[in-house]
């Protein structure tokens, strides 16, 4: 017997569609933000042209994390073909909740838009514009639509 439960299908904690749009719509508004202040992630690549710098700053605190964030989004096209090969959406649902979970704690764990130093502020919008595409992407694959707001 499957007992569906309204309440635990919207929620915003736990492994849920909700969850997921959330942290798509949080990413969105990084981006929303910065076009507000004139800037674009564009705008910001020049600054993540000195590779001593950028080494820097993924060598530095929290650097790991950053990492980690781009090379779980960069793992969407695989996760694809897992799904596609193996018959399973839900290869495909895990992976977008695991990297809502990596991005919320990324959002919360770096201060993008107030980030003073420029290099760092831009290996920050750049990995925060490259998780949010992953994510975007995989919810449209699972027909999720991403709201503007929440």
């Amino acid at each position: 017997m499957i007992v569906f439960d309204f309440r635990e299908a919207l929620s915003f904690e736990g492994e849920t569609g909700c969850f997921c749009q959330y942290s798509a719509v949080r990413a969105n508004s990084i981006f929303r933000k910065l076009e507000e202040a004139g800037e674009t992630v564009e705008t910001l690549s020049p600054a993540i042209a000195d590779r001593e710098r950028v080494r820097a700053v993924f060598e530095g605190e929290g650097g790991s994390e950053i990492w980690a964030l781009i090379a779980l989004a960069s793992r969407l096209e695989e996760t694809i073909r897992q799904a596609a090969n193996a018959n399973e959406p839900a290869i495909l649902a895990k992976y977008a909740f695991n990297l809502a979970k990596a991005f919320n704690l990324f959002y919360h764990n770096h201060k993008i838009i107030a980030e003073a130093d420029e290099v760092r502020r831009a290996v920050l919008v750049h990995a925060a514009f490259f998780a949010s595409r992953s994510l975007r992407a995989a919810l449209g694959d699972l027909g999720i639509e991403v709201p503007v707001k929440m």
